[in-house]
């Protein structure tokens, strides 16, 4: 059974999403702020050592595959902890499209959920994020330009951007005018050494949550809680979601220490905020 934690006005929940999602309330969040595993171990143009490798020897390292990057992707080589990410992809596309529902469903009138994934090249044909979106209205398409990648392959060209989908309710609106000046293009670098293997950089979910109004943010794969480093910065409520015991533990104490710390903010001369390190 999923067991719940509440630290200060913060939710967390240890369980499995598609156990969560249907126990929250129908419009008890603002915003969904996420990034799903990414189904990596059933990759057919590179992947990882020790993965179905295609036309590559399944014991080739990154540098016998083409390429060598400082975001090496070792660490997600057996998925996420007791999830191996290797789900047959219509089984894949079918989750995403129901946690995609149910986030819908616990979205207010004026919500959005800003929902990150990466494009790929799979049996060498290439598989966009628009698959995982079951018919949601979709408002924008944000382009997370990271700094370099780590997928050589003689496939296609290096990715070295990932898409985050904003998939909206009509009233929805960001905080004010100035807040559109953030753009459509988001220049920030993975951060690199982390204990998680694959999270996603705390400036991007502060960027998100700095320029709305939300009050309340959902991520439904919390894993080591950035979206809620990012509310507890900002002022705004937080519930997650992570399986994982030990990526749990991780995100409880990143949120006790964030909250410790207060609220850590510069501004920057293009009246956007900075985040210093949660």
């Amino acid at each position: 059974m999923p067991e719940k934690v509440n630290i200060g006005a913060h939710e967390l929940w240890h369980g499995d999403c598609r156990e969560v999602l249907p126990m929250l309330a129908d419009a008890s969040a603002d915003m969904v702020f996420t990034s799903p595993p990414y189904n990596l171990g059933n990759t057919t143009g590179g992947g990882f050592p020790g993965k179905k490798l295609g036309h590559y020897n399944q014991q080739a390292g990154m540098k016998a595959r083409g390429g060598l990057g400082k975001w090496g992707g070792g660490g997600l080589a057996d998925g996420y902890e007791d999830y191996d990410d290797a789900m047959p992809m219509d089984d894949y596309i079918a989750w995403q499209k129901d946690t995609l529902r149910q986030c819908w469903r616990i979205l207010t009138d004026k919500g959005a959920i800003y929902y990150n994934h990466k494009p790929r090249v799979l049996d060498g044909v290439a598989l966009l994020p628009l698959a995982y979106n079951p018919d949601l209205p979709l408002r924008q398409i944000v382009i997370w330009a990271r700094a370099g990648g780590v997928n050589f392959s003689p496939v296609a060209y290096l990715p070295t951007h990932e898409w985050v989908m904003i998939l909206a309710r009509p009233d929805f609106r960001l905080r004010d005018k100035s807040a559109s000046g953030a753009g459509d293009v988001w220049y920030v670098p993975q951060e690199a050494n982390t204990e998680h293997p694959a999270p996603f950089p705390l400036a991007l979910p502060m960027r998100a949550i700095e320029s709305t109004s939300c009050a309340t943010v959902l991520d439904p794969f919390m894993g080591s809680a950035t979206t809620g480093a990012a509310c507890v910065a900002l002022g705004r409520r937080f519930i997650g979601i992570e399986r994982s015991a030990r990526f749990f533990d991780m995100a409880c104490k990143r949120i006790e220490n964030a909250m410790a710390q207060g609220t850590l903010l510069a501004p920057t001369p293009a009246g956007e905020q900075q985040a210093l390190e949660l």
